[in-house]
């Protein structure tokens, strides 16, 4: 039994259709992303650069 913490993760808006965990997601859709993965979006310009890094679990409420 793994007792690694899992890795904390934010909310993004994609600027353009993108498969992620194997689903495919449309433009202005909200998916949940690791940190890591976030950049890599940026980086590749499928969500914004001055996208939001808020927690996922945070921004409920």
């Amino acid at each position: 039994m793994s007792t690694a913490p899992k890795p904390a993760t934010v909310e993004v808006v994609l600027l353009k259709d993108h498969k992620h965990g194997g689903k495919p997601f449309k433009k202005g859709a909200t998916i949940t992303v690791t940190a890591a993965q976030r950049q890599f979006l940026i980086e590749r310009d499928i969500i914004a650069k001055n996208s939001p890094a808020v927690p996922a679990t945070e921004k409920k409420g």
